[in-house]
C-alpha cells in the first residue's frame, strides 16, 4: 500500500465536521457557485449541518467495519458518535475550546507533545458546542494516535476536506514551531 504524509498543525478529524465542510467545498467549487459573502458562506454551512442532522451519513462511525482507534498503541473503546477530533490547539471551529468544556482538571497544550482526541454526536451537538450548551466526549490523549479507517468516509485536515477510501493515519508530533500568544487571555 502506498504511503504519504499529511501534516496537521491544528486539528485533523473523521466524521460529519468533516463531511458538512466536504459539502462546503463542492458547493463552493461549482460552477453554479455565485456568492461569496461571509454571510451566505455562514447560511450554507447551517443548511449543510442542518442536512447532517437528518441524514446522519456518519453515524456511529465507531462501529467495527469503519473506524477503530488506538491511543499510544492501546484499541480505544468508543461510544456512538458522528466524529473524532484530534486536536493539536485549544480553540476548534469559531473558538470552541473542546477540551476543557467540562471544566475538570486534565490539561491541554500545545507544546507538550500530546494531543487530544474527542467524540462529536452529532451536527446539532457541534452546535450545541458552538453555544455553549453541550460538550463533546472526551475520549483521550496520546502521543501517538492510530485511526484505522475501514470504510470511505470524509476526513479534514486543519479544514481541508476531502473523502478517503480505507487507510491508517498514524499521527503524532513531529517538531514545533514557534507562535505568538496573546497574554491578555
Amino acid at each position: 500500500m502506498p504511503s504519504k504524509s499529511l501534516y496537521m498543525y491544528n486539528y485533523f478529524s473523521v466524521g460529519v465536521d468533516a463531511q458538512v465542510a466536504l459539502d462546503f467545498h463542492r458547493t463552493r467549487e461549482s460552477r453554479l457557485y455565485l456568492f461569496s459573502s461571509r454571510i451566505f458562506n455562514k447560511l450554507l454551512y447551517l443548511c449543510f449541518g442542518t442536512q447532517q442532522v437528518v441524514t446522519a451519513d456518519c453515524k456511529n462511525i465507531q462501529e467495527r467495519e469503519r473506524v477503530d482507534l488506538y491511543l499510544d498503541g492501546k484499541l480505544t473503546p468508543l461510544p456512538e458518535l458522528e466524529s473524532i477530533v484530534v486536536l493539536n490547539i485549544q480553540l476548534w471551529g469559531t473558538g470552541v475550546n473542546l477540551w476543557n468544556m467540562r471544566g475538570d482538571s486534565s490539561t491541554q497544550s500545545y507544546k507538550d507533545g500530546v494531543l487530544e482526541v474527542v467524540g462529536i454526536y452529532s451536527s446539532f451537538n457541534i452546535a450545541q458546542l458552538l453555544v455553549g450548551l453541550s460538550t463533546p466526549h472526551k475520549i483521550g490523549q496520546a502521543k501517538t494516535i492510530e485511526i484505522h479507517l475501514k470504510a470511505t468516509a470524509p476526513l479534514q485536515v486543519d479544514g481541508e476536506p476531502w473523502e478517503q477510501t480505507p487507510a491508517i493515519f498514524k499521527i503524532s508530533l513531529v517538531d514545533q514551531a514557534v507562535v505568538l500568544v496573546n497574554k491578555k487571555n
